[in-house]
């Protein structure tokens, strides 16, 4: 009989699934390594030997969450508009995402220094911005850091908001709020 040794990439995505959940409830500081062995039907010693530690599986958590994010929301600097209103209906759709984000930010936003992948994407899309600004495409009123960085505020606004229940919300209710999102953005680039 051939020896029969676990799938080690199963159990690491198995990891890395438990650890976005637990991660994404209580954050870096609150997260338990128990809790996620457990539910990744994994011994505290797999996790460890993976990922070395808490700090570096949450980072291992963030980067594949922000990769996935970045990949999964087309950037069309040509309508910064829909692209708001998508990237919303992504994140609204996949909470666990947002949730990370935030809790990235609570520490320092030190989690995805290290991501250099994530950043080179960020790089050419801050590119592609500042050159729609010279072509006259999009408002130079603001710099491209601050149009960036608004435009993922009003994205998560409903989700942020102080007195927002975070509650349920019907597929209705989605697309009105994306529908606000990209006129608001597009007012917001508008030259």
């Amino acid at each position: 009989m051939a020896d029969m040794k676990p799938d080690a990439s199963a159990t690491r995505a198995r990891i890395v699934v438990a650890a976005r959940t637990e991660f994404s409830e209580h954050g870096l500081a609150g997260a338990r390594v128990d809790r996620i062995a457990v539910s990744a039907k994994a011994s505290k010693e797999r996790l460890y030997a993976y990922f070395g530690d808490k700090e570096a599986l949450f980072r291992a958590v963030v980067e594949d969450g922000f990769a996935r994010f970045l990949e999964s929301v087309p950037f069309t600097v040509d309508d910064l508009g829909g692209y708001a209103a998508r990237e919303y209906l992504h994140l609204a759709a996949n909470p666990e995402e947002h949730r990370l984000l935030l809790w990235t930010q609570l520490q320092g936003g030190m989690v995805v220094a290290g991501a250099d992948d994530i950043h080179t994407v960020i790089a050419e899309r801050r590119r592609a911005m500042a050159a729609a600004q010279q072509d006259g495409l999009i408002s130079d009123a603001f710099t491209v850091d601050d149009l960036f960085t608004m435009i993922f505020g009003i994205t998560s606004s409903w989700m942020t908001a102080p007195g927002s229940d975070c509650g349920p919300v019907d597929d209705a209710e989605h697309q009105r709020r994306a529908s606000i999102i990209e006129g608001a953005v597009r007012r917001l680039c508008t030259p």
